[in-house]
């Protein structure tokens, strides 16, 4: 989980508060916000996307970086 807390750091507090309110909905609206993202076929937009359908399929590892996430914004 180091290289995952160290890869959202990256993130900057905005991006990193979005992606958290968006993983913490019900996985209607999180299907809802990737499927936002895909519409335009940008390149980056296709990568959020992935991420949150790979996370969406994996509850554990999306209550992990949840969690990373607020420790990251409490520090």
């Amino acid at each position: 989980m180091t290289t995952t807390s160290a890869i959202l750091e990256t993130l900057d507090s905005k991006a990193r508060n979005t992606l958290r309110n968006v993983l913490i909905r019900d996985q209607s609206d999180r299907d809802a916000v990737s499927s936002h993202l895909t519409r335009y076929r940008d390149e980056r937009g296709d990568a959020w996307a992935d991420m949150i359908d790979m996370l969406t399929m994996y509850p554990g590892a999306r209550r992990r970086v949840i969690r990373v996430l607020g420790e990251i914004d409490a520090r």
